[in-house]
């Protein structure tokens, strides 16, 4: 039953002329809404962004593409407690559910500080391990979990070594030895006879595996080392670093939520409840009709007003040109990304359990879908080429593509500035996570180039300048004109213990200005205050330009109630 004008089978019929038309109507596009200051939430938007991402990475245990899973987190109203609910477009939510309730158990415990942040990680690693041990087989391409996918494929880690160990490519002593290392304990893996009747030396190997890819892929910018190479078949080239870090993500992930549990500043962590959630669909409907994982969580809320409602909901593939539509009339929630694909078997839920007062406003919704579908067909511009529905939601400057130096005193942060292409650019702040000491990560690129990767710490490459000018906050303030040819600048502070490198490597002409925190009266409208805790670790943070004009971009990197440093880059008029 629904409300509104649009009855299911006009839509129907629209989505398959659609679909006859254009199989993907979208390219994939990827949301870049900063969401404003709400005081109800103690969670910023970057922040419950990043730990449900994370969770809806954790939530696929298989890879079987017809079952999708969406999670989203639901703040409790005392600030002390959270919700996790799941949505599956099929199958059962049982294991799921109770993985996660073991998992939300652990991040108690971290919440509590009991034990130290590795001790902790540790243990989420391994309940994540127990929940995930398929889907992780299955990216090893381990003989335990063959599927149509793997089956008769080179294992992943016999992939890594065999290039490491190519003569065309310039490998260091220790990366092959590490390489080694990963094809030893797979060895190790492939020869229990079967992994049903010893699950904890299998937990137990892999755990070592996925702590290791970890390590490797955090200090080696593998596509580039093999970006020279003469690989076969050259796809190699950039499926080893992809595949090595969907793997590395799950000691990643743990990582960050037990970070996040253990953060002084958020208690949403001492107690963590898990809901599942689950829409009836009418027994008339043919059975391949799916009422995607997303959607039901949207419907979810919209039968449940009195319930806090989440910002962003997750899934552990990006949604499909349908969903996207959906959300983006509906304006309540958002979701990180789209595929831009189109499916013909997508279908809105019946509004049965959903109060009549929302029945007009949604049916005005299904309206503008069923509207949008018929004027996308009438364009004569071209379909997308079919796009990748799965993508490894981490930041640029974690992937394998890329990594950052580690300080064992204070945490270290990258910015490179580049002129901003139109009024409306944006500049984004990520972090970097890696194993203890932890180290986030800042960058300023423009909106339309993606950043360059840090320097390798096990780069076959030489690097292009090793020049660097080192300042530390007693020589604040401090101005410097800019340009490409600038050597890097290191900023090395004490409060917070922070240390910040500028590279200006593809920096257009500039000016960089420098002060400390408590040094900036009178102009603190003009400076964006971000809190170092806060710089999410699975997604970018948006940083807009100055109030004065798009030529300018001020902000304030603060730790605690601690002053930090203001940064300023000031693009024309030197």
């Amino acid at each position: 039953m629904w409300g509104g004008t649009t009855t299911r089978t006009q839509l129907e019929r629209s989505i398959s002329s659609l679909y006859a038309v254009h199989k993907v109507p979208e390219a994939p596009t990827t949301s870049r809404i900063e969401a404003g200051n709400d005081p109800t939430r103690r969670l910023s938007f970057e922040r419950e962004k990043e730990i449900a991402s994370h969770l809806a990475f954790l939530s696929a245990t298989s890879d079987d593409t017809r079952k999708v899973m969406a999670v989203c987190i639901e703040e409790h109203n005392d600030g002390e407690g959270i919700t996790i609910r799941l949505a599956s477009n099929s199958g059962d939510l049982s294991v799921v559910r109770d993985g996660f309730m073991r998992i939300g158990e652990v991040l108690e415990i971290a919440a509590r500080r009991a034990n130290s942040e590795t001790q902790d990680i540790e243990s989420l690693l391994r309940q994540v391990i127990v929940l995930d041990i398929d889907r992780i087989l299955s990216r090893l391409r381990s003989r335990h979990m063959s599927t149509l996918k793997t089956t008769g494929k080179t294992a992943l880690i016999t992939q890594l070594n065999n290039a490491i160990n190519d003569r065309t490519v310039k490998s260091t002593a220790i990366l092959t030895s590490k390489s080694q290392h990963l094809q030893d304990l797979f060895t190790e893996l492939e020869g229990i006879p079967d992994i049903g009747t010893s699950p904890s030396l299998a937990h137990r190997i892999i755990y070592e595996i996925v702590t290791q890819i970890h390590a490797l892929i955090s200090t080696t910018k593998l596509d580039l080392l093999l970006s020279d190479s003469k690989l076969e078949p050259p796809s190699l080239k950039s499926h080893i670093p992809l595949a090595l870090g969907k793997l590395g993500r799950y000691h990643y992930a743990a990582s960050s939520l037990v970070r996040a549990a253990r953060s002084k500043k958020y208690h949403q962590f001492r107690t963590v409840l898990v809901e599942p959630f689950s829409i009836d669909m009418p027994p008339a409907l043919d059975k391949a009709i799916k009422v995607h994982a997303e959607i039901q969580l949207l419907f979810f809320y919209e039968a449940h007003a009195n319930l806090p409602r989440p910002r962003i909901i997750c899934a552990s593939k990006s949604a499909c040109y349908l969903c996207n539509l959906f959300f983006k009339f509906h304006g309540v929630f958002q979701v990180p990304r789209s595929h831009g694909k189109l499916y013909t078997q997508w279908i809105l839920p019946d509004w049965l359990a959903i109060p009549p007062s929302r029945h007009a406003e949604l049916g005005d919704i299904t309206a503008q879908l069923n509207k949008a579908l018929k004027t996308r067909l009438q364009k004569r511009t071209n379909g997308h080429p079919f796009p990748y529905e799965s993508v490894i939601s981490v930041p640029r400057d974690w992937t394998p593509s890329t990594t950052s130096k580690v300080s064992s005193v204070a945490s270290t942060s990258t910015i490179r500035p580049q002129s901003p292409c139109h009024p409306s650019a944006l500049s984004q702040l990520q972090r970097d996570p890696l194993t203890p000491p932890q180290t986030p990560l800042a960058r300023i690129p423009s909106s339309t180039s993606p950043p360059l990767p840090l320097s390798a710490v096990e780069s076959a490459r030489t690097p292009r300048r090793t020049r660097h000018v080192s300042i530390t906050s007693s020589q604040l303030p401090y101005s410097q004109l800019i340009n490409a040819e600038t050597p890097p600048l290191c900023l090395h502070l004490n409060n917070p213990p922070l240390s910040l490198e500028f590279d200006f490597s593809h920096a257009s002409p500039c000016q960089l200005q420098l002060l400390r925190g408590e040094e900036r009266e009178g102009e603190s409208r003009d400076y964006r205050t971000i809190y170092i805790e806060d710089i999410p670790t699975a997604a970018e943070m948006d940083i807009t330009c100055s109030r004065n004009g798009p030529r300018e971009l001020k902000f304030q990197l603060q730790g605690g109630d601690r002053g930090g440093v203001c940064v300023a880059i000031v693009w024309g008029a030197l």
